[in-house]
């Protein structure tokens, strides 16, 4: 196994490490609750005597439990429907209303005119507020729990009692047609389906106009042809993720929906009710998944033509109820049992009255008295089944706190015994009527209570897991930082093979050990098993450790007190870095530093870059020699602006200042959370579609500009060094393919800022043919990197360039002599220190026949630049014109930062004065300070590039960027939507390679104005001119520097995963858990696997251009033989 391999293999174990580290600690953080497999029936009523279809088996005439009171039911669901949407205000004049006011007036003009036979309320859905979790409460009556919102995507069959199933049970007719989410929650309970594809955002109205189409005339069929209707509408919905609530599409939506309504309302029979709801609301950006008052304020109207209410519904505005209080009201309704595991309350004002008007001469309320009395009993039917439930779970899991429990049921047994009382006829009408309303204020009180109860109690934390999760996540960071240490010895290569057989060893004895150990412990395996995972962990751990402490040089590098030392002699800026990567882990504990994660790492990241030039000017100073000293009091004489404006302290506090600069712009890129109420939506975040005039125009012109500049900056880049001018794969697409694909984006840009109409119009073909076109390109890009990542030309006959552009700076003969001449006497590269023969004596008289290499000095970030731009390419696509100007300026940024770096690093190198070997080593040593300012700019671009740690932030529009319609599965569009949100995360880590080679090929900016304090030493100016070809002259320095910069990079990235996994399971019980903590640490998991992902396969490539570059240096030793 090669030393590439070898590096690699560690690599792979600790990524490893990290990701059982997660699973575990996912698998005992996010866990889906208890489900109880009990269904009720109409022959066990949760009360005694209960079962009002019990006489004469007229279940289907007098319903289940209680008497029905409708006998067909038809449920509207307006998709994302917030409150304000079904609200009208008659002060507002048509002109001043907004694109969601007053568009449906059909709902006011019955509230009014129809007191008695209609009502409104705000419908509070329960997070997370995406339509599949909703569906599920709207059905079950049961509450969510977070990890669910991973399904919105891949719905499965609901097993849980339910109303749809209660409905298919009793004989009743289900009739659905809408958003076929449906159809993966309940394949087989319906009637009739005609379900429409529900997933591309960009569609308006293909849903909506297929349940318009089979509406009315279902309605219409005869009797006993349905007895539900359920219409499930989603134009509102994707209008709110393509536009937002503030677009005029908006109310175009909603009025079609006003019509909708009307022609429902008018066909309606009198045993029939009619709901319009909504699933969930929507934030004012159109985006919903979260808690916020927009996202779980939804609307419920209800209306039938019979009498609903015995009076005008005495509410407030905004009067809000759950929306699983919308399963036990519709199953009594329809004379059905309420489903087993439901948690909801019915709806009083729909079986209550308690009216305090006298009518005649007889007591308050004393004719609604057998309406009151049903009402109580649908309450206390209601309670008890709750109390069946809360027995049945009691049993099964041991979650419930049994104090609470206890109380809770006492609190019943108390509240039933004043019902018994009221109904028992023994006392007066006012004592009993009394005694009603208490019963009626106890049962709801106890419901609302066990709801509480259940909600706080239902995700159920496993602690062992989430405590092995972390432990095994230190592991991973401990291994890490081991490897990083021992990479300094390059005798540890000796040692790499004993390293990874110990992993071997210990992974397999840790598994059989896990196995076996599991078995004796419960008798079989079950996947809450744990010793499989951890022992082979731990094991391998062991044996790692074990084998590098045996090696000689390791027992020095491992020793506390050596290390102790090691970190003592640290420079200051090492000291800073750690210090800001341990505050920025800590403050993942506050909720107030995750809202405000933006600002705080932008600061950290320029607090940073500031402390970096400090150091690097502070380590650069020295005393001066006698000829510096003369040479400073001249030029104090002869004062040169031009000369002090370049010196190099102020070259690098320039270019400083220009990458704050950039921080600052990047600014304009930021989404906003619900809780920055400050944070207004940046222009470049809303649709090209939506802005007004010749706004629209800048905009698209300046992202076309900001496109065309991309591939354009490489090519010339790659000119200047010599790289473009051969005829590789690669180069041809740089060439040629990668523009073609900046203008195929530019054009499918221009595409999508047309009206919304003719966009629709377009042949489905049109809309999606530009970005499949650049897929194609980038798709080749990929390839071609890989099976020909190098960018040289060779050339034999040097009259057709000349010899100028070789090497960097010149490509100077003497340089190329050397190449040729040791090549071809020893079969292998220059030596170190040289050949120790002059230039001129070696120079073979036929100049003609001596090889010109061009592009040999930056053949390695050649390569890597192309994989950059490439993904850029690809990743401005998904994120659309408004963020094109930001994949520019983090390109700009990242180039800037690779300049201080490599110009800190050149002088580190010259001032030292080191020999060719230790040169090649200051320069191929990438500091830990800098790779956490790396680390920092990925986080800062994963905030500026329009994202969240919220799920409202997720861009699900990316999923049709090329595609149009339904996938066949959910790889792709998760894929695409994975790219779009972790964009940041890609970039940096694929061009992870470019802050260990860039030294070697740029910086030179520093090398004229450093000369001249430190002359001599023409030995280490050669090498650096040798450009990226020394890393391979030095493959040991090369592999092992390799491995700690990739090392340093995980160590950072899992001290914040590892931050984040601590705030949530310490914060587990916190109030805003499931709001913040929670999403931050699944997004952090998630942006982790990415990372790893890009980190190993941006280190495969490095292995690729080294092998590729291996191969062609054979070649060439082969031609110098013949000659």
């Amino acid at each position: 196994m090669g030393l590439g391999l070898k590096t690699f293999g560690l690599l792979l174990w600790t990524v490893a490490l990290s990701v059982v580290g997660i699973t575990l600690f996912t698998k005992g953080f996010l866990l889906n609750r208890l489900e109880v497999p009990i269904k009720s029936s109409c022959e066990e009523s949760p009360i005694e005597g209960g079962g009002a279809g019990e006489e004469g088996g007229e279940t289907q005439k007098k319903g289940c439990w209680t008497n029905r009171q409708f006998k067909k039911a038809i449920i509207l669901i307006v998709d994302a429907l917030r409150y304000d949407f079904a609200t009208f205000n008659a002060s507002l004049t048509p002109e001043d209303a907004l694109p969601f006011q007053n568009k449906l007036p059909v709902l006011y003009e019955l509230l009014t005119s129809r007191p008695e036979n209609s009502a409104l309320f705000k419908f509070l859905a329960d997070p997370p507020t995406t339509t599949m979790q909703r569906l599920k409460g709207l059905t079950t009556g049961s509450l969510p729990t977070f990890i669910d919102v991973s399904s919105n995507f891949a719905s499965s069959e609901v097993t849980e009692d339910n109303v749809i199933q209660q409905l298919a049970q009793h004989d009743r007719k289900v009739v659905f047609m809408g958003d076929d989410t449906w159809t993966g929650l309940y394949p087989k309970q319906f009637h009739k389906v005609y379900a429409f594809p529900s997933f591309n955002v960009k569609d308006l109205h293909t849903v909506d106009n297929g349940v318009l189409e089979h509406l009315v005339p279902e309605m219409e069929k005869e009797e006993g042809e349905w007895d539900v209707l359920i219409g499930h509408f989603l134009g509102v919905d994707h209008v709110g993720h393509r536009f937002g609530p503030y677009h005029p599409t908006m109310g175009e939506k909603l009025t079609q929906m006003d019509g909708v309504i009307r022609s429902v309302v008018s066909k309606l029979t009198d045993d029939t009710m009619l709901f319009v709801m909504g699933d969930h609301g929507m934030t004012r950006t159109g985006d919903h998944g979260g808690d916020s008052s927009d996202e779980v304020g939804a609307a419920l109207f209800i209306y039938s033509p019979a009498k609903l209410l015995q009076g005008a519904l005495q509410q407030q505005e905004g009067q809000a109820v759950s929306q699983i209080d919308f399963v036990p009201t519709l199953s009594l309704l329809l004379g059905l049992p309420i489903p087993f595991s439901n948690l909801g309350m019915v709806i009083p004002e729909l079986f209550l009255t308690f009216s305090t008007k006298n009518q005649t001469n007889n007591p308050p309320g004393y004719t609604d008295w057998a309406k009151n009395i049903t009402g109580v009993e649908a309450l206390r039917i209601n309670a008890y089944q709750i109390k069946k439930y809360l027995d049945v779970y009691a049993r099964l899991g041991e979650d419930l706190p049994k104090d609470v429990v206890s109380k809770l049921q006492k609190q019943l047994a108390e509240v039933d015994n004043a019902y018994q009382t009221a109904i028992d006829g023994e006392t007066s009408i006012d004592d009993t009527f009394a005694a009603l309303k208490r019963a009626k204020e106890g049962y709801i009180k106890y419901i609302s209570e066990v709801k509480e109860m259940c909600r706080k109690v239902w995700a159920k934390f496993d602690m062992v897991s989430m405590v092995c999760g972390i432990s095994v996540l230190c592991l991973a960071c401990i291994a890490s930082v081991c490897i990083t240490m021992q990479s300094h010895d390059r005798r540890v290569v000796y040692n790499l093979e004993k390293q990874l057989s110990g992993i071997a060893v210990g992974v397999g004895l840790g598994f059989i050990l896990g196995i076996v150990s599991e078995i004796c412990t419960n008798g079989t395996l079950t996947t809450s098993s744990l010793a499989p995972f951890m022992l082979p962990c731990l094991g391998s751990f062991i044996g790692y450790t074990t084998s590098a402490w045996s090696n000689k040089s390791s027992k020095q590098t491992y020793k506390v007190l050596e290390l102790w030392r090691t970190l003592k002699k640290q420079p200051v800026d090492w000291m800073v870095a750690t210090m800001l990567v341990g505050w920025n882990a800590c403050g993942l504990g506050a909720n107030s530093f995750l809202i405000n994660e933006d600002a705080i790492t932008a600061f950290l990241l320029q607090s940073l870059v500031w402390s970096l030039l400090l150091a690097a000017n502070f380590n650069r100073q020295s005393a001066p020699s006698k000829e510096q000293t003369q040479k400073r009091a001249r030029a104090e004489k002869n004062f040169d602006i031009g000369r002090y404006i370049t010196r190099p302290s102020l070259l690098l506090l320039f270019v400083v200042v220009v990458f704050s600069i950039c921080v600052r712009l990047s600014m304009f890129f930021r989404a906003c959370r619900e809780e920055q109420w400050w944070c207004e939506t940046p222009h470049f975040l809303k649709s090209l579609s939506t802005v007004e005039g010749g706004h629209k125009n800048a905009r698209y012109f300046f992202a076309a500009a900001c496109m065309a500049l991309i591939p354009v900056s490489l090519r010339l880049f790659m000119s200047k060094n010599g790289n473009m001018d051969s005829v590789t794969p690669t180069v041809l697409n740089v060439k040629y393919a990668l523009p073609v694909a900046a203008v195929c984006t530019s054009l499918y840009w221009a595409m999508q800022a047309l009206p919304q109409r003719v966009l629709d119009n377009l042949p489905a073909w049109e809309q999606v043919i530009l970005p499949r076109v650049v897929y194609v390109i980038i798709f080749s890009s990929f390839v071609s990197i890989v099976w020909k990542p190098l960018c040289l030309l060779l050339q034999i006959d040097r009259n057709y360039y000349g010899p100028d552009r070789t090497f960097q700076n010149g490509g100077r003969d003497r340089q190329l002599s050397k190449l040729y001449n040791q090549v071809k006497s020893r079969g292998t590269l220059p030596p170190k220190n040289g050949s120790g023969t002059s230039a001129k004596d070696e120079w073979d008289a036929d100049t003609k026949r001596i090889p010109a290499v061009y592009g040999l000095a930056t053949v390695y970030s050649a390569a890597s630049l192309v994989m950059t731009v490439t993904c850029s390419q690809l990743l401005a696509l998904l994120l659309g014109d408004g963020l094109a100007p930001a994949v520019l300026l983090l390109l700009v940024q990242m180039g800037l930062y690779l300049e201080f770096h490599a110009a800190v690093k050149r002088t580190q190198a010259r001032k030292e004065g080191l020999s060719q070997e230790g040169s090649t080593t200051v320069l191929s040593q990438v500091p830990w300070p800098v790779v956490v300012g790396w680390g920092l700019m990925t986080s800062q671009y994963f905030f500026y590039t329009g994202h969240q740690a919220a799920i409202p932030t997720i861009r699900f529009e990316s999923a049709f960027t090329g595609f149009y319609g339904d996938f066949d599965n959910n790889l792709i569009p998760a894929m695409l939507i994975g790219l779009n949100t972790f964009a940041s995360q890609v970039l940096f880590t694929m061009s992870l390679p470019l802050l260990l080679v860039w030294p070697f090929c740029r910086g030179k900016w520093m090398d004229k104005k450093l000369a001249a304090g430190h002359p001599g030493n023409q030995e280490v100016l050669d090498e650096l001119q040798k450009g990226e070809f020394v890393l391979h002259e030095h493959p040991v320095e090369y592999r092992l520097n390799s491995l700690r910069l990739y090392s340093m990079f995980l160590i950072f990235n899992i001290i914040k995963l590892g931050g984040t996994m601590v705030s949530a399971g310490h914060l587990r019980n916190h109030l805003m858990v499931w709001n913040i903590f929670a999403p931050r640490y699944v997004f952090e998991g998630v942006s982790f696997l990415v990372v790893c992902i890009a980190m190993l396969l941006s280190y495969l490539l490095l292995l690729r251009v080294d092998h590729t570059l291996a191969s062609w240096v054979g070649k060439l030793r082969d031609y110098c033989k013949t000659q």
